[in-house]
């Protein structure tokens, strides 16, 4: 028996095994099983997705992005560079596993999975595991979704974003690979220099980390529009930049960048959410006494406000012990020599 085969029976049996299972389990904290349950979900079990990827030969057509002396632009790997066949075997391993945990959640007889997150180990050189954990939900009512929904986020933000009037329906990523070449001015603009010689921009690693993030944001938007989606929520965005040896210039080398982008593509749906114009913010005046249109403007009810009573705005008339006693105190510190009285009254002359 093949390799291929028996991954291929051990998945089968395990979703048999799923879909005979009495018991659920939900990942998280209470507070999100408990809007899982508030937004109409009812979790449905934990589900797994993973595959291990060798990366063999992850160069075709090597060349140089540059000369000894410029380096003109970052050769991307979605444009056909030097890493396009990586960038597939990347994209690829995501999927798979991606398809996998949707697999068991089919499997659960569930309708979607929430707080599904990717990871990328690295288990040897040049092997690493792509695996997706998330919890399948089931949502309890008769309209059924005609393929589970995926997505990264938690049961209070799926809850919110179904009150908002949106709908996460799929987990999109988007990688990014490219090089480029170390010139001349790159060599110049990394040796260690003393003093504000030495702090200055390397603009060729500007270039590089801005075009392979850029390069990123765009495959992300492109899946986004061909899955019919209006928008993203970005989970994660990593970056990585490694160093490797010149194909073309002996003695030279050249930088790699990857770049990664995870996130939820979400759609809206009629008939949900808040309609109508938002209600003015409540604003508490601190004075009672405000005029009646200042306080209609800033959203606060028009209410007259009471006129105080005459007798608690009265102040009391000070007692004679009281005036007494408050005298005899000034002149104790006048003749007090400590104090800024006593001094001030002798410079005076009193």
């Amino acid at each position: 028996m093949s390799d291929e085969s028996s991954l291929a029976s051990v998945i089968e049996s395990r979703l048999e095994r799923l879909s005979g299972g009495s018991s659920w389990g939900c990942e998280g904290t209470v507070s999100q099983f408990a809007a899982l349950e508030a937004a109409g979900f009812t979790p449905a079990g934990q589900v797994f997705g993973a595959t291990v990827l060798r990366l063999g030969v992850i160069e075709n057509q090597p060349r140089c992005t540059g000369s000894r002396n410029f380096t003109p632009r970052s050769d991307l790997a979605s444009a056909g560079g030097p890493f396009s066949a990586l960038l597939r075997r990347l994209n690829g391993a995501r999927r798979r596993a991606l398809d996998r945990a949707v697999d068991e959640c089919v499997a659960l007889g569930g309708d979607g999975i929430v707080s599904a997150r990717l990871a990328v180990t690295t288990v040897e050189a040049g092997v690493m595991e792509f695996s997706v954990t998330g919890t399948a939900v089931r949502a309890r009512s008769s309209i059924r979704p005609a393929e589970p929904f995926t997505a990264h986020v938690s049961g209070q933000e799926l809850a919110r974003l179904l009150e908002a009037g949106w709908m996460p329906f799929s987990v999109v990523f988007g990688v990014a690979i490219a090089t480029r070449h170390d010139g001349a001015g790159t060599r110049q603009q990394t040796r260690i220099r003393r003093g504000a010689a030495g702090n200055q921009e390397v603009r060729s690693y500007s270039h590089l980390v801005n075009d392979t993030r850029r390069d990123a944001r765009k495959q992300v938007g492109e899946a986004v529009s061909a899955l019919g989606g209006e928008g993203v929520v970005v989970d994660e965005m990593t970056l990585s930049i490694s160093e490797r040896e010149c194909p073309t210039n002996e003695g030279e080398s050249d930088h790699v960048a990857r770049a990664a982008i995870h996130g939820t593509a979400l759609v809206t749906f009629a008939g949900a959410g808040r309609t109508g114009p938002r209600p003015p913010l409540t604003i508490m005046r601190l004075n009672p006494a405000a005029p009646l249109e200042k306080r209609a403007g800033l959203g606060v009810p028009a209410v007259a406000a009471e006129e105080p009573d005459q007798e608690e705005l009265a102040v009391p008339e000070t007692r004679l012990v009281d005036r007494m006693v408050a005298r005899n105190a000034a002149w104790r510190r006048k003749r007090d020599p400590f104090t800024n009285d006593y001094q001030n009254n002798r410079n005076s002359g009193e």
